[in-house]
């Protein structure tokens, strides 16, 4: 009898063993503190730089209002200038009006100034409150990651007890995995910042700083001369540089997405037209019917819907619709079309719809299709590349195609089939772009369309 039950305890035990190695497999399989490996304070804003770039801003603001306040008094009649614009009631009309404008462009410096460092001051802070609870989360990393699986299992009440504390270390290990990511994000959104946003503030101060040598003089020629000035185009900035480069690589865009196209639809051709050994011809097949553009007419048309228009001219409706790609913000913050840049003074063209705008949420297939083309030049990272950064187009057939830019993350390969609403990307800030937002754009036969009919 005691030999059999011994026997029954060395089984159990072992069977015990087993259970418990594989459970220490499964939920201890991460490993928390490797977070560590990465240097989390190798970029260190100290509380003096947001100090000053939080007086920069006041400033900013504060002159802007100042000019602003001067814009309306400019913009009433001439006779009526009073104060420190008094003397400019003898400034001639044509001096009058450029001195407006100047002052105009002067103000929206200023603003752009108060932006950047808007950006720059939340990231900073939002960098250094991550900081702190990483910190706080260390000691509990560590505590976890030391404990051997014997420790757990002696300290539990019950088997029972053991596996829930298994499952705890599990979340804990789960939310300490998200935390990091985070901070990742964080960091990399304030390094982003300071590399650009700060840049960008710079750039506005001294365009700022021209403009004012303009309004001076324009003051300097009262009752000299009644000649407006022969004006240089202020330089363009760092940042309105990149966005030129991602236009034209937009317009590039263009003859690529037509040839890939052509070259989808010949081999769809071929398929089709290669007998299958039931005597029926290869048909539906690459994705070619998911993107609804098989069929020859119907709700999936669109073939000629939204027009070729490239100049952001009118659209005609289109007869097809899509699915919002950036789930849980319905808002378009950015729209296509062309604008007169308020410092420039030029038209500038966005060529699709700016959406959304938190690092690593879902993008989803606007509506479904091939995958025909996927670009990673920093895979998987929040900012860094040039131009779209990390992208991916998809073919919906009848000539349509969708873009998806600035991505962190590209989940789909060149020639998958896609569903409308499947997850297809992570939001990121790759490539030409200030923060985490999609840059969604849509293509018809080739050419950049509006795409707000589409997707509202």
């Amino acid at each position: 009898m005691s030999r059999r039950f011994y026997s029954f305890k060395r089984t159990l035990a072992i069977i015990l063993c087993v259970a418990v190695s594989f459970a220490c497999a499964h939920v201890l399989s991460y490993k928390p503190v490797k977070a560590l490996e990465r240097d989390f304070f190798s970029y260190s804003p100290t509380d003096e730089q947001i100090d000053e770039a939080k007086r920069q801003r006041e400033e900013a603001q504060r002159k802007a209002d100042e000019a602003a306040s001067k814009i309306r008094s400019l913009k009433g009649e001439k006779s009526e200038l009073s104060g420190e614009l008094a003397e400019l009631k003898n400034l001639s009309d044509a001096q009058l009006a450029q001195y407006e404008e100047i002052a105009e462009e002067y103000a929206a410096a200023l603003i752009a100034k108060k932006e950047a460092l808007d950006k720059y001051i939340k990231s900073q802070e939002n960098l250094k409150a991550k900081r702190i609870q990483y910190s706080e989360r260390i000691s509990v990393m560590f505590a976890y990651e030391n404990k051997s699986t014997l420790e757990i299992l002696l300290s539990s009440k019950s088997i029972a007890g053991f596996f829930t504390n298994l499952e705890l270390i599990s979340l804990i290990g789960d939310a300490d995995r998200q935390m990091i990511d985070q901070l990742t994000i964080a960091m990399d959104d304030a390094e982003l910042q300071n590399q650009v946003a700060l840049k960008e503030a710079e750039e506005m101060q001294a365009i700022a700083e021209e403009k004012q040598g303009e309004l001076k003089e324009l003051r300097d020629r009262i009752g000299v001369t009644e000649e407006a000035l022969d004006r240089k185009k202020s330089q363009l900035s760092t940042w309105e540089q990149r966005e030129d480069a991602f236009r034209e690589e937009a317009d590039r865009l263009d003859d690529e997405i037509r040839r890939l196209q052509r070259e989808r639809e010949e081999e769809q051709r071929r398929r089709q037209a290669t007998p299958t050994p039931s005597g029926k011809s290869g048909g539906n097949n690459g994705g070619g019917n998911s993107g609804g553009g098989n069929s020859g007419g119907g709700n999936n048309g669109g073939g000629n819907s939204g027009g070729g228009n490239s100049g952001g001219g009118s659209q005609t409706k289109p007869k097809t619709k899509m699915t919002w790609p950036y789930p849980g913000d319905y808002t378009i913050y950015s729209p296509y079309g062309m604008r007169m840049h308020p410092i420039y003074k030029e038209y500038r063209m966005h060529w699709g719809v700016d959406l959304g705008g938190e690092y690593g949420n879902p993008i989803v297939a606007a509506k479904g299709g091939t995958v025909i083309k996927v670009e990673e030049p920093v895979e998987g990272q929040n900012t860094g590349g040039s131009n779209y950064g990390n992208y991916c187009v998809i073919d919906h057939g009848n000539g349509i195609s969708t873009a998806y830019a600035h991505c962190r993350d590209v989940y789909v390969h060149v020639g998958d089939t896609v569903k409308a609403g499947q997850t297809i990307a992570e939001c990121g800030s790759t490539g030409a772009s200030t923060g985490p937002h999609l840059h969604f754009e849509v293509r018809v036969n080739g050419e950049k369309v509006d795409p707000a009919p589409y997707i509202t």
